[in-house]
């Protein structure tokens, strides 16, 4: 059994305590937040785990522990993990300055046996794997452009645990455009060389320094990328991907070729998300007629909007089938999935899929964004070594 510690008990802290209860043959024993609204919460969120506001009490009898704190503490918490012989995995980003990143690699460099990993979760979403499969096995082509968009409202959200974000300026590029900076990273398979951002502050004026950041990526074989950011928009969620390629393009959930047809669907809404179900050697999870009441609805949708397409078939005509109806982000199942990324690889003794050089990497252009919208310069990304 893999005893697990969790580091930090406000958003991401609370959804941790569902996620590791998801995973066979790990248990999170003890929590650790010196805030005393935080033992209230663990109260409710977390029964029968030990909650300790004093860092002496939390490390003992660990496995490994995740790090969900405000990002400026994230490298001084991994260090220390790491010299108390621990695996640790972090809440995104693995940093937000290069002296924590230094400070990370050394120590793990100090503890080779150790696993770091970040919880880049885009990289398990399935309709991106699917992306990946298709740029990876050559369907699109040689690429040209990728986008995605991280719109998500945060005027109600923003200071609901916390107001760390504003006490630290965290900066929407760095918070959360790390996720789409990572993604379009992993599906190019090349490194960001390049960026020119610009940011706004009109939509969300009570967020820190500024609720807008938009970014042009340069990659290193002359792709170019952008990453939409905004905490201010109202309406849902938008985590649209776009991927261009010489041969096919992939928007949102279709597969676009060269023959004007209609695109083909890439991936549907998951009736039962299997990861997530309750079963042997775990300590919860959801059952079958929860993800049957919360899955089937938007399924039988899309499936219908699917069937009507055939009524506007031609995607070049005026009023043309062009967009999928729903929104394919299983977001739970995604954390869940990178999760078990990094338990597979302390059992397997490998590097997990985001590793220090992964995340790091991300970093590093993140930071090269808003000094490029600071300055109101291209910036180059700075190399990982």
């Amino acid at each position: 059994m893999l005893r697990v510690g969790i580091i930090g008990f406000g958003g991401a802290g609370q959804a941790h305590a569902f996620y590791w209860s998801c995973i066979a043959g790990c248990r999170v024993t003890k929590i650790f937040d010196p805030k005393p609204r935080a033992a209230a919460r663990a109260r409710d969120a977390a029964a029968g785990v030990t909650f300790c506001d004093d860092a002496a009490a939390f490390w003992p009898d660990l496995d490994a522990v995740v790090v969900c704190t405000p990002d400026r503490t994230h490298a001084g918490y991994i260090v220390d993990a790491l010299g108390r012989g621990l695996h640790v995995l972090v809440e995104k980003p693995l940093c937000d300055s290069v002296d924590g990143l230094r400070a990370i690699r050394r120590a793990a460099a100090a503890a080779p046996a150790q696993v770091v990993a970040v919880v880049h979760q885009m990289r398990f979403v399935p309709l991106h794997q699917r992306i990946k499969a298709l740029v990876d096995a050559g369907a699109l082509g040689a690429l040209s452009y990728l986008e995605g968009y991280y719109v998500h409202d945060l005027t109600s959200r923003a200071f609901q645990n916390d107001r760390w974000r504003e006490a630290d300026n965290a900066t929407p590029l760095v918070y959360s455009g790390c996720h789409f900076v990572d993604l379009l990273r992993w599906l190019a398979g090349e490194e960001i060389v390049e960026v020119f951002a610009a940011a706004g502050h009109r939509a969300f004026p009570e967020y820190p320094e500024s609720d807008l950041n938009v970014v042009t990526l340069r990659f290193a074989s002359g792709v170019v990328g952008t990453v939409v950011v905004a905490f201010g928009e109202p309406g849902p969620q938008d985590h649209t991907v776009r991927v261009t390629g010489r041969d096919a393009a992939v928007r949102g959930n279709l597969l676009y070729r060269r023959d004007g047809r209609l695109g083909a669907v890439v991936h549907r809404p998951l009736i039962f998300q299997p990861a997530l179900l309750a079963g042997a050697g775990k300590s919860g999870g959801q059952s079958r007629y929860r993800q049957l009441r919360t899955n089937l609805p938007p399924y039988v949708m899309a499936r219908t909007v699917e069937m009507l397409r055939i009524l506007a078939r031609r995607p070049n005509a005026e009023y043309g089938a062009a967009n999928y109806p729903v929104r394919l982000y299983e977001h739970s199942l995604a954390c869940v999935g990178a999760i078990n990324d990094f338990v597979g690889a302390i059992r397997e003794r490998r590097q997990p899929m985001c590793s220090i050089a992964e995340a790091g990497r991300t970093v590093l252009a993140c930071l090269a964004g808003v000094e490029s919208y600071r300055t109101n310069r291209a910036v180059a990304v700075a190399e990982l070594d």
